[in-house]
């Protein structure tokens, strides 16, 4: 049953949807000459900047630690952050379907934020975990590419790669270079010790607890889910990564190694050259004027 209270919550929602969009209409008007999904990623990174430093302070800062306080009633500043990402995600998986870039583990991973944080609005309690969960979901997103890691080439690029990955390779500082290996870095062990490590332990808590609702619970459980999905992925990837990063530093070192012996090589035929120009000449005297007057005598 809807009550007042779950209407204003929709309204609320409702209104982060016209604001995300808003700014992304702003933003494809300030960079009319670049793609739509340009445009989008720089509300997806805005919108992870910002709900990871809330998020974090809700979470570590303000007194409801995600060990303990399970299961109690939501917070005004939580539900700013979750109704905020609720909105977020609206936008964003809306976007996914006009645009047709997202495959089904992608969407399925939006369906189930959405339904996981609409299950704690309505209940109106474990602000406390879902909060916790959008923290560690938006800390690894600012660097996890969270699409599929196919080797193949798509048809139609992916719009949810790891925003600063995406945006070092639109701008050409991904490819052979170090920030390229560094975020990518960055992010693969984010993701191991936050969204598996930490995020494991915490779906641990949260099904041992007793005050946390059953819904919640198959929520986060879910969520986690899809989390494992990403790991096959991400594992794949690095391994991808890796290989291709250390083939090119063999194959770097292997072409200076070559240039330096081709150099050395130059030079011996150098001196060889100049050897036998030496021993095959005949002095006459321009080869220097002190040897001129010598010259002149042995010729008259």
């Amino acid at each position: 049953m809807i009550t007042e209270i779950d209407t204003l919550r929709f309204q609320r929602i409702f209104g982060w949807v016209i604001v995300w969009y808003t700014l992304y209409r702003a933003m494809k008007r300030i960079f009319k000459n670049k793609s739509p999904e340009y445009s989008c990623r720089i509300i997806t990174l805005l919108h992870a900047l910002i709900i990871t430093v809330a998020a974090c302070y809700v979470t570590f800062f303000n007194g409801t630690n995600p060990y303990k306080s399970l299961g109690l009633i939501n917070t005004s500043v939580q539900l700013t952050i979750i109704t905020t990402s609720f909105g977020y995600f609206l936008y964003d998986f809306t976007w996914c379907l006009y645009y047709k870039t997202e495959g089904p583990v992608m969407l399925l991973h939006h369906v189930i934020s959405i339904s996981f944080m609409g299950i704690c609005l309505h209940l109106g309690v474990s602000g406390t975990e879902v909060v916790a969960t959008i923290f560690g979901s938006e800390i690894t997103s600012v660097f996890l590419n969270t699409t599929p890691f196919s080797l193949k080439r798509r048809t139609c690029p992916s719009k949810r790669g790891h925003k600063l990955r995406w945006f070092l390779k639109e701008h050409n500082h991904y490819t052979g270079k170090p920030e390229g290996f560094i975020v990518d870095l960055i992010f693969v062990l984010l993701f191991l010790f936050v969204r598996i490590g930490v995020g494991g332990h915490l779906a641990i808590r949260v099904w041992v607890s007793q005050t946390s609702p059953l819904l919640v619970k198959l929520g986060g459980t879910l969520f986690y889910g899809v989390n494992c999905i990403f790991l096959v992925q991400i594992y794949s990837f690095a391994r991808y990564r890796l290989g291709a990063w250390t083939n090119r530093v063999e194959k770097s070192t292997h072409q200076n190694g070559k240039s330096t012996s081709l150099h050395q090589e130059d030079q011996r035929k150098v001196r060889k050259r100049n050897i036998n120009s030496f021993t095959n000449h005949r002095l006459d005297a321009g080869d220097h004027a002190f040897l001129k007057h010598s010259i002149e005598l042995q010729t008259s």
